[in-house]
């Protein structure tokens, strides 16, 4: 009997423990701070904007890879860095540097670096060298290979290429989802009616900016290594043009090619022998100037010696000395 008085009384006070619980929770959350609400809102939406941009650009790069007509039109658009470097000697250094202006300039490039060397005043007698970094149009590159040997004697040609289509439709699609990402956030900014919540939209906006200002760059230097073709040209002067000689083979080129060589060695000696005498020979005059008072005074000291002890021949005490003969 006294169970069942008690047994009301304690599921009364179960409901009021749980009635004031619930109340004590709607009025924790109604006391709640509206600014870090809103702040914590907008973190959501400027999250959810990038979310969603970065979703665009997954997908827009999966679309693209699963169309076979986008891949097609890709492996029709590639973009190929080339470049090509040079090494000519001429013979007529100025009318070669003249040539070399006035192909590039016919062609539609343009020079981007250029130095000559030798031509100071305290190096007129040095041979001139020149250093060129020209930027040829891509369709215009096979023209210049072809008309490059009016330049010069052609000694070497090397040349590169870089393939950077992956990369570059890649930033492409990263910078339209950044593009999509800025236009979202300026629509949130005119619908922005709280001080925080426009503090973090622009914020978010100018990262966003900042980024497509980076790619932008990227691309615009993308574009102009592969719409214009890097060539390097260092140009030599010399006196007496390289002479290139094929590959010997059989034993009569061997021999013909090793009597050549040996023609050249003496030709060169020679001139080398040449231009040391008739170029010293002011210096050579002045050695057997020197060189001939030198054995005067030594041929006069030795005639003075001979003729000493005939003079000293009449002294007493001392035997009489014949004459020197002649």
């Amino acid at each position: 009997m006294r169970t069942r008085r008690n047994h009301p009384v304690a599921v009364s006070a179960v409901m009021l423990a749980a009635a004031a619980s619930l109340l004590f929770t709607a009025c924790s959350a109604g006391s709640a701070s509206p600014k870090t609400a809103a702040a914590q809102n907008m973190d959501s939406v400027v999250s959810s904007v990038t979310t969603d941009a970065k979703s665009q650009e997954n997908a827009g790069v999966a679309g693209s890879g699963a169309d076979t007509g986008a891949a097609q039109r890709a492996l029709s658009n590639q973009k190929i860095i080339e470049r090509l470097s040079y090494r000519i000697e001429t013979l007529e250094f100025d009318q070669s540097i003249q040539t070399l202006q006035t192909l590039t300039e016919q062609l539609g490039g343009y020079i981007q670096e250029s130095g000559v060397d030798g031509d100071g005043a305290l190096q007129k007698n040095d041979s001139r060298t020149a250093h060129y970094v020209l930027r040829i149009p891509q369709e215009k590159l096979k023209v210049w290979k072809e008309k490059s040997g009016t330049i010069g004697s052609v000694l070497n040609v090397s040349s590169s290429s870089e393939n950077i289509t992956e990369s570059y439709y890649d930033t492409e699609a990263h910078l339209s989802a950044l593009r999509t990402q800025r236009d979202r956030l300026l629509e949130l900014m005119k619908k922005a009616d709280k001080m925080a919540d426009i503090v973090e939209l622009e914020k978010a906006l100018a990262d966003v900016t900042y980024q497509i200002e980076q790619l932008t760059g990227t691309l615009r230097q993308y574009d102009s290594l592969v719409n214009y073709s890097t060539v390097t040209v260092d140009l030599f002067e010399v006196s007496k043009a390289t002479i290139i000689d094929k590959t010997p083979v059989t034993l009569g080129e061997k021999i013909s090619y090793q009597f050549r060589q040996s023609l050249r060695w003496l030709g060169d000696a020679g001139q080398g022998v040449l231009v040391v005498v008739i170029g010293g020979l002011p210096i050579l005059l002045l050695l057997a100037a020197a060189g001939g008072i030198v054995w005067l005074i030594a041929r006069r000291k030795r005639r003075r010696a001979k003729s000493a002890p005939a003079n000293g021949g009449d002294e007493p005490g001392n035997p009489p000395q014949l004459p020197p003969q002649e």
